[in-house]
């Protein structure tokens, strides 16, 4: 049996048939038992008129149940008894009790708990038993939420128990949650019930309950033709002598979401009648018509004529595809809100939809559906012909991370960049970013796996390991306990100078080793967390440096100076040799005749690492070179003119 969405309105609806998936087991009186949502939300008020819709309920239920007749009748409740308890389900009258058993808890049941739909619905299934025929009506505005499945468990109902069809009335159910109401029905062989306001609700009960306990197996308008399978199209009203439904395809049962109707007079371009809802009725003079139905990006045209006093119902095939698709992070977990689904043909998208739910109508065709939801992403080709009703239930298996940063006074820390990295063997490093946030309340949706998550708030940072679930919510604070530490350098003996260039770099050398930070001038104040760290300072000009290993302690502030051995060199000509002051070049070279040093002018001061040096002047055409060596500490002079 194909899924239909029905939305009611303010109008009555038109019904499908019982589908008996096996034959009766006994020839007793029909069967029913009555499914009453008891969870909380059912306090929640209806469109137009603002009512609870428990009261619409008990009060449309009430005085139909209240009209005699043969059915043996029971009553399952949940949630109507405890808060917060899944367990909360009440076999309130078994099939044999007294009219008045069931009547009675109806008009007493105040809402209260959760929605353990799933065993409910087993309760009532044991309840009925082998008595045939039965059914269930269900009524009740959300899907299981204590994460059991029912679409399964109305699977298996129809494979051990056949014959005993499930009627779901839903109140105001989200799009994303219609697949899981639905499918119960579908499996069964009874109808979904989609409701919108309280009009709709009224109408619904009348209808269920008549088909399942009033005058279970008569006849209803816009059920199949009992001849050829089809759906009868409802009949014209009184003093109409049209009236036109929607179906999906030819021979598919009726549509009742809002299409758009148009009827034109024959040849003519502008609307005769035009209208929204389910069907479209008219009061039409003899002569040649035709109807257009729009359903989003659909239409659909049929051509008729009416004779003198004819009354003609007719059903116009759209010879579409239904895509229903909800996204979770779990099979039967709660829709994923930020998950983004991507309808293409090839690679031009048809619908983009978010919050984690899609519902369209569409051309036969092949399609591409795209779900990314964070990290995550899915994608299946779907190929969908005329009369196809796809309910997908996406399950990503993904989880919830989210994450924080601390100080380790438990303050919070606003500046902060976290970065989750998974396993990657092609990856440099083993490892790759999946995802980053400067959030300070950063959350990540991610596959179920491990995850390197790390946290960095100025020059310091904390790493941890973690394992995320499918449908689990994992909630983390990193605490960076941050220590200050001021970096200074010493060269050849005296603190640096501004215009010495000194170049710093720290990196750390435990755990993950990884750079810290890069920095010019002649002193660096950091803020790192507890570790083994390396600085490295660096004479840029002179190709000098020297290396230090810290500790940093929690909570001890720390300073360290990185002595960077030298001696200081003056280069001059001999006291009144006279050179050309622009032409003067300078190169020093160490032992191996590595150039180490490069200047030009008259004279000039180098900065060297303790060691052995030939130094060696050009001034246009004048050359010479001396040998000397470099003490850390010392300063010296050397005049070298013409050899």
């Amino acid at each position: 049996m194909r899924r239909v969405f029905l939305k009611f309105v303010a109008a009555a609806v038109a019904a499908v048939p019982l589908i008996a998936s096996g034959s009766a087991f006994s020839s007793d009186a029909p069967t029913a038992m009555v499914v009453l949502d008891g969870s909380g939300s059912m306090w929640a008020r209806l469109p137009p008129d603002n009512r609870a819709k428990i009261d619409i309920v008990r009060e449309k239920l009430g005085s139909l149940l209240a009209v005699p007749n043969s059915t043996r009748l029971g009553l399952v409740s949940f949630g109507h008894r405890r808060r917060g308890d899944c367990n909360d389900v009440e076999l309130i009258a078994g099939p044999d009790s007294p009219r008045q058993a069931v009547l009675d808890p109806i008009a007493k049941l105040n809402p209260r708990g959760p929605g353990p739909l799933t065993s409910a619905l087993t309760v009532a299934m044991t309840a009925i038993g082998q008595s045939r025929p039965a059914q269930i009506v269900f009524i009740g505005d959300g899907a299981d939420n204590c994460r059991q499945d029912a679409c399964a468990v109305a699977a298996g109902f129809a494979k051990t128990s056949p014959g005993v069809a499930v009627q779901v009335i839903g109140i105001g159910i989200p799009a994303h949650e219609r697949p899981r109401m639905a499918c119960i029905a579908e499996a069964t062989g009874g109808r979904y019930y989609d409701i919108v306001d309280s009009n709709g609700l009224t109408a619904a009960i009348d209808e269920a309950t008549r088909l399942a306990i009033l005058t279970p197996g008569a006849p209803i308008a816009g059920a199949p033709n009992p001849g050829d399978g089809k759906p009868m199209a409802p009949p014209p009203p009184e003093g109409a002598s049209l009236r036109a439904s929607a179906a999906l395809a030819d021979g598919g049962a009726l549509l009742t979401v809002p299409v758009k109707w148009r009827i034109y007079k024959g040849g003519e371009k502008t609307p005769l009648v035009q209208s929204e809802g389910q069907d479209i009725t008219a009061k039409l003079a003899a002569g040649n018509y035709e109807v257009e139905a729009e359903l989003g990006s659909l239409m659909a045209r049929q051509d008729l004529t009416i004779a003198d006093g004819d009354k003609q119902s007719i059903i116009v095939p759209f010879n579409a595809a239904h895509l229903v698709a909800r996204v979770t992070s779990s099979k039967g977990g709660n829709p994923s809100p930020n998950a983004v689904l991507t309808v293409s043909i090839g690679d031009k998208p048809v619908a983009i939809a978010s919050n984690g739910a899609l519902d369209l109508y569409l051309q036969p065709d092949t399609y591409t559906l795209t779900v990314v939801d964070g990290a995550a992403r899915s994608s299946q080709s779907l190929q969908l012909a005329a009369g196809d009703a796809k309910p997908l239930d996406i399950s990503l298996g993904t989880g919830r991370l989210d994450l924080t940063a601390a100080a380790a006074d438990g303050a919070s820390i606003p500046d902060v960049l976290f970065a989750v990295s998974a396993d990657d063997p092609e990856s440099p490093d083993g490892r790759r970013e999946v995802a980053r946030s400067r959030s300070p309340n950063a959350s990540f949706t991610l596959p179920e796996g491990t995850y390197y998550v790390s946290a960095r708030s100025k020059s310091g940072d904390v790493r941890k390991r973690i394992a995320v679930g499918a449908g689990q919510t994992v909630s983390e604070t990193l605490e960076l306990a941050l220590t200050p530490l001021k970096i200074s350098a010493l060269v050849a003996g005296a603190p640096a100078k501004a215009d010495q260039n000194i170049f710093y770099r720290v990196d750390r050398i435990d755990g993950d080793r990884t750079g810290i930070a890069r920095a010019m001038g002649p002193d660096l104040s950091l803020d790192l967390s507890p570790g083994r760290y390396r600085i490295t300072a660096s004479l840029v000009v002179s190709h000098i440096s020297a290396t230090k290993e810290v500790v940093i302690e929690a909570r001890k502030p720390a300073n360290a100076i990185i002595d960077i051995a030298a001696g200081e060199v003056n280069f001059a000509p001999p006291a009144g040799e006279a050179l050309p002051a622009g032409d003067v070049y300078w190169e020093v070279a160490d032992e191996s005749g590595m150039p180490t040093w490069r200047a030009t002018g008259t004279e000039a001061t180098a900065l060297l690492a303790p060691g052995r040096y030939t130094v060696r002047f050009d001034a246009r055409g004048k050359h010479g070179q001396a040998s000397f060596e470099v003490r850390a500490g010392e300063s010296q002079k050397i005049e070298i003119g013409p050899g």
